[in-house]
């Protein structure tokens, strides 16, 4: 009786040892199961954390370009009136015409001695988008390779082209002269009454003290073998600018020497005042 109640005893115990034994342990079936699980995740995690990124930098260099374009329109306004650390940000400034062989195309590279100042960057920035030069209709093109003014503070030492994490953009300026009266409504007037001469003289006066000012934006611009190249990213600031453009003095003739241009800029609360009477 003895034996027997041992052996229903071992036999008790056998089962309740193995299924406890079972409770601590994971089989293998369930660790496949669980990193198929984890593996799972991470995938869907690894797809998402570059568009988070790219969002990420792309707000960011939306909210760079916001600053940097109303930062533009106030200096053009102001005539860069105190601006003079404009020179250590405008690296380039091309001007180029149509027709391209009057006047000559112009290129400064703004990375040697004498250097650009805030007054002259203004003053190339401000030349207007239609000129008549020698008695012929010219149209002119200004871009500008900027870094970033409003950027982190180690790119703000100056003409650091070494650096190749510097944000960069273009910018392009026009100024257009606003008329009150179409130019086409005008001349229909003086065709059909030479008394108003007054309407053709106050429309061209109205157009010498309000302007049209658009700039164009576009980024990254990053060096490429021997040039640069310009992203597709693009932001337009537009602006109805008061004021009279005069022409610039002291300017450097080493760094800005063609004649045929008149370069100016805006002077803050002066007008002409001529044909407005």
């Amino acid at each position: 009786m003895r034996k027997e109640a041992n052996n229903n005893h071992r036999c008790q115990a056998g089962p309740r040892g193995s299924h406890r034994r079972s409770e601590q342990a994971f089989t293998m079936v369930e660790i496949a199961l669980s990193l198929a699980v984890v593996a799972f995740a991470l995938v869907a995690i690894i797809g998402v954390l570059p568009l988070g990124m790219t969002v990420q930098k792309d707000n960011r260099e939306d909210t760079l370009m916001n600053q940097e374009g109303r930062y533009w329109l106030e200096a053009i306004k102001s005539g860069a009136s105190g601006l003079h650390d404009l020179t250590n940000y405008v690296e380039e400034i091309r001007i180029t015409s149509n027709p391209s062989n009057r006047p000559p195309a112009l290129v400064i590279v703004n990375n040697t001695e004498p250097y650009l100042t805030g007054s002259e960057i203004i003053s190339l920035l401000s030349i207007a988008k239609h000129e008549f030069i020698a008695g012929r209709l010219v149209t002119n093109r200004i871009t500008a390779r900027v870094r970033a003014i409003t950027g982190p503070a180690t790119d703000q030492s100056p003409f650091t082209n070494t650096v190749q994490s510097t944000f960069r953009y273009e910018l392009q300026s026009e100024l257009v002269p606003v008329r009150p009266l179409p130019d086409g409504f005008v001349a229909r007037l003086m065709q059909d009454d030479t008394n108003n001469l007054p309407t053709l003289l106050f429309n061209e006066a109205m157009a010498t003290n309000l302007w049209d000012v658009r700039l164009i934006l576009r980024w990254p611009v990053v060096e490429r073998g021997n040039g640069w190249f310009v992203g597709n990213s693009r932001k337009t600031f537009r602006a109805r600018v008061s004021g009279e453009l005069l022409v610039a003095t002291n300017t450097n003739p080493q760094k800005i020497n063609n004649d045929d241009r008149a370069l100016r800029r805006f002077a803050p609360n002066q007008f002409n005042v001529a044909g407005l009477q």
